[in-house]
């Protein structure tokens, strides 16, 4: 998703993701059997250069209704049924008939520490050349990297990551989005285990991305404890910096319903593909990881009770 995001900006077209839609007429329109697939996320292309085509962005992840009485589920069909309870469905006259999202922009960061050490992470923005060819070339060559050798990355090249991935404003000057398509950032939280940043202390700290700064949580290489979180993997282990990212689902639904666990996938893994392109380009190692142990993550680094890791991404020096 990140790939096709940036990509527009390159081939003059403006992808507009879409997460809220009638699921049955899809269905319908795709020849779709919903008992084997269903679709996930639609992805219209508007030619920038046709201002016949720019129109105004619209509301694209739209609430679903929220389950409350469960029956019993057969083993091995969880994913089915809820996949299919929280499509949004047309009514007998057409209307959708949808609740009203309650959203609210903060103009804070979500956690604020007392006491805690505030590092800025305000830097220069990613040069990606002329017309942006290096972005290309690095859409190109974008890949997961496998093995780390543990060596350090420098606090520079971290804050470089973080400034691509989530400060889209500082690229407006070299044409890319300064909106980039998310369902709604303000759901989704990071939090960053360092083991091997030269010039920034190991601990778990949380990242301000209003504020611009590191707020550290906890002191303490957690290089032993990521290994046994990150099920055993390597990655885990050997990664300068692992980014955790999270939501507080019980927040998240109240304003779109049951429907948001599949948005707040979307944009984690936006938010993953965009720091996969900034390391390629800087030579870092990246690679998501998917499989953890969920209630142990927070409980050992420190992360809030109330926030759900919903990804990993990890970064380090490949092997």
């Amino acid at each position: 998703m990140g790939n096709i995001e940036l990509a527009g900006a390159i081939t003059d077209y403006r992808p507009h993701l879409i997460g809220g839609f009638v699921d049955e007429s899809v269905n319908d329109l795709l020849y779709i059997d919903p008992q084997q697939e269903g679709a996930i996320a639609v992805l219209p292309l508007a030619d920038l250069l046709d201002v016949n085509q720019n129109l105004p962005l619209g509301c694209t992840a739209l609430p679903s209704a929220t389950e409350t009485s469960y029956p019993q589920i057969p083993d091995g069909e969880l994913l089915t049924y809820f996949h299919q309870h929280t499509q949004i469905q047309s009514g007998v006259t057409g209307n959708l008939n949808l609740p009203t999202i309650k959203q609210e922009k903060s103009l804070e960061d979500k956690y604020n520490f007392p006491f805690c050490l505030k590092i800025p992470t305000i830097t220069a923005p990613i040069d990606w050349g002329k017309k942006l060819s290096e972005l290309e070339i690095t859409m190109y060559k974008r890949r997961s990297t496998r093995a780390y050798n543990g060596d350090d990355l420098t606090f520079d090249e971290l804050k470089s990551l973080l400034d691509f991935a989530y400060q889209p404003q500082n690229y407006i000057d070299q044409s890319l989005d300064i909106s980039p398509d998310y369902f709604d950032l303000n759901l989704i939280e990071t939090f960053i285990a360092v083991s091997g940043v030269k010039g920034l202390e190991a601990g778990c700290y949380y990242y301000a991305p209003k504020a611009q700064e590191l707020r550290q949580i906890r002191f303490k290489n957690f290089r032993r404890e990521l290994h046994f979180l990150c099920l055993g993997q390597e990655l885990g282990r050997d990664a300068a910096a692992v980014l955790f990212h999270t939501a507080d689902l019980k927040a998240a639904i109240a304003q779109y319903g049951d429907r948001v666990y599949r948005y707040l996938h979307l944009d984690a893994g936006h938010l993953g593909q965009r720091l996969n392109l900034a390391a390629m380009h800087l030579n870092v190692g990246v690679s998501g990881i998917g499989g953890f142990f969920d209630d142990q993550v927070n409980e050992v680094l420190g992360i809030p009770g109330d926030e759900a890791v919903l990804y990993i991404t990890t970064l380090g020096r490949p092997r």
